[in-house]
């Protein structure tokens, strides 16, 4: 059995690799692409070398392309993807991979320019926004990424009536094949309803069969966007939770059946949601949710991961071991370029995980880094590999 996360390097975003089947018959999902640059720094390199595992003489095969939101650290890199593929397409020349199917949530496939200008008005009513010009800017990705899946013939959102969402008292399981199965744990339907309404309402326009992209900035605002999965083979399990705050995690959990009403459940591998950051992993989805490894995607922007995740869980997890898999490398703050924007918060940050790291090392943890020159570290959960 071939049940294998791979998350790859994707600065301050997620890009990861579901692969499963087996060895001699692989399969993969493909969730989220980190941001622009990382299509061509490690997501379509990547994907080139694992096409030689597959059949030969062939487009590579990606079953699923998830993308669990429109930030543009999840967005950007998978639509610099497809955008590549459309100028092969335009060239004469065979793509050397072929999507299936994308879940992919918007409320809308257009988003015009005179939209766009009101849309930073509506992030600007939103309560503690980062950044307005970042948040529209993802709209944008998202009606491109709408626009090239038709292009390319992608199956959109297949097993769902349109948006990918649980009901609000259950998850949603999807058999994938070869034991695989994802279970979608948010965001919940009431959730992305109010949502919608409230997007339409502040854009002064009715929803229609287009509607309008579900843009949500990384606020104390329920990430309503976020799609969160769980996935499953042969007993093995992983949590991938996006961007997704703490106890919606929590409640698509127990409305799937997967967590009883206020107690626990441990996991193989749990993807922290949002970076690492503080806001998102509460006390409480640490000390419920459990894991024998930890994916840590990040690189010190918006300075996460956060200091206080990391002391929530060491005392989540008090003296029992763990893994921590982190998609930077070790002492990667001494790597951070004096002159690079952000520079002294992302190095701040790193610093504070290497002081952590140290400490729970000496207490029995495992840190796993992701060598410098490699594109991706692996999870492998399965008794085979490629």
């Amino acid at each position: 059995m071939l049940f294998t996360l791979e998350a790859l390097d994707a600065s301050e975003g997620d890009c990861l690799l579901l692969l499963y089947g087996t060895a001699r018959q692989p399969r993969l999902v493909v969730i989220d692409g980190g941001p622009r640059s990382t299509c061509d720094a490690a997501l379509l390199p990547r994907l080139l070398a694992l096409r030689s595992a597959f059949p030969a003489d062939a487009p590579l095969p990606v079953e699923l392309l998830v993308v669990t939101h429109v930030d543009s650290d999840h967005i950007a890199g998978v639509v610099a993807l497809t955008g590549r593929l459309l100028e092969l397409r335009a060239a004469g020349a065979e793509p050397p991979l072929v999507i299936k199917e994308l879940w992919h949530n918007s409320f809308d496939g257009v988003l015009g320019e005179q939209q766009v200008r009101r849309a930073i008005d509506f992030v600007n009513r939103l309560s503690e926004a980062e950044t307005s010009a970042d948040v529209v800017a993802s709209a944008s990705e998202g009606r491109k990424l709408h626009d090239d899946a038709v292009a390319l013939g992608m199956a959109i959102n297949a097993e769902f009536a349109d948006l990918v969402a649980r009901a609000d008292d259950g998850g949603v399981q999807v058999p994938c094949g070869d034991g695989l199965t994802l279970t979608v744990l948010g965001p919940a339907r009431q959730q992305l309803d109010d949502f919608r309404r409230e997007w339409d309402a502040t854009l002064g326009k009715q929803a229609s069969a287009h509607g309008q992209v579900a843009a949500t900035p990384d606020t104390s605002r329920p990430n309503l966007a976020s799609i969160v999965l769980l996935a499953e083979c042969r007993g093995r399990s992983m949590l991938l939770a996006g961007d997704a705050r703490g106890d919606h995690i929590l409640a698509g959990l127990e409305a799937a059946g997967k967590l009883p009403p206020g107690g626990t459940m441990h996991i193989d591998v749990f993807k922290l949601p949002h970076h690492g950051s503080c806001r998102n992993n509460s006390e409480e989805l640490l000390q419920r949710v459990t894991a024998d490894t930890y994916v840590i995607s990040a690189n010190g922007k918006h300075a996460n991961p956060d200091r206080e995740t990391l002391e929530r869980l060491a005392v989540a997890r008090g003296v029992t071991q763990y893994t921590v898999v982190c998609t930077f490398p070790e002492a990667a703050y001494k790597l951070v370029k004096p002159d690079a924007a952000g520079a002294e918060e992302r190095r701040e940050a790193l610093l504070g995980f290497h002081e952590w790291a140290q400490r729970q090392t000496a207490r029995g943890v495992t840190i796993r880094y992701r060598e410098a020159s490699a594109l991706s570290l692996a999870i492998e959960l399965g008794d085979e590999e490629l």
